[in-house]
């Protein structure tokens, strides 16, 4: 991380997507304060902010932590509109909570339209082995169907928890579109101009 101050980072807005309790807050809190909430109120919006490094390049990441309750719609439909990136999340120990994020991924399509949708796809809770309702396989495949990254997280330890937000640069990064570049000068610049000009 040394050196990161020496360049600008670039900025990207990332926003947690998912159901009420699959813990959006805890990974954006461990992820950026490094700490584990063991309680967590339900709230409108959070946002974390934090730098990290991708691909040797500083990144400024604003994180917002959405509610997952469906009564603000709207509210959650201009993040999916004015977003970077997403962080899609179910929770490993809820099968209704997996079987949201299908509807979801088609509303963010629908909001978008053919925009490209960086997004990662990610499994909560993977420490709590004897609760799970979802088998790693079925995200997996959800992953491939979407063309996404996918991952399963243990917030409390912060197993992989980093790993997420590095993969969502790297989406942002690969789908964003390719810079204007300012057409170069001819060298011989100076020689094309013409030796007299005539103001009539």
């Amino acid at each position: 991380m040394a050196g990161l101050g020496l360049r600008p980072a670039k900025g990207y807005r990332v926003v947690l997507l998912g159901s009420v309790a699959v813990g959006k807050t805890a990974l954006a809190t461990q992820f950026a304060c490094g700490s584990f909430p063991e309680q967590c109120e339900p709230s409108v919006e959070e946002l974390f902010s934090k730098v990290i490094e991708v691909n040797a390049a500083p990144a400024l990441l604003e994180i917002v932590d959405t509610v997952g309750a469906e009564h603000l719609v709207t509210l959650k439909d201009l993040y999916i509109k004015n977003s970077d990136g997403f962080v899609v999340l179910y929770s490993v120990c809820s099968e209704a909570s997996f079987e949201a994020v299908r509807p979801l991924r088609e509303r963010m399509g629908r909001l978008r339209g053919p925009k490209a949708v960086p997004l990662v796809l990610v499994g909560t809770k993977a420490d709590l082995d004897a609760q799970r309702q979802v088998l790693t396989a079925q995200g997996r495949a959800l992953a491939r169907e979407w063309r996404c990254p996918f991952l399963e997280v243990t917030a409390k330890s912060k197993l992989m928890v980093d790993q997420v937000f590095t993969q969502v640069v790297r989406e942002m990064e690969a789908l964003a579109p390719p810079e204007e570049v300012a057409p170069a000068v001819p060298t011989n610049a100076q020689e094309t101009w013409p030796s007299e000009r005539f103001i009539g």
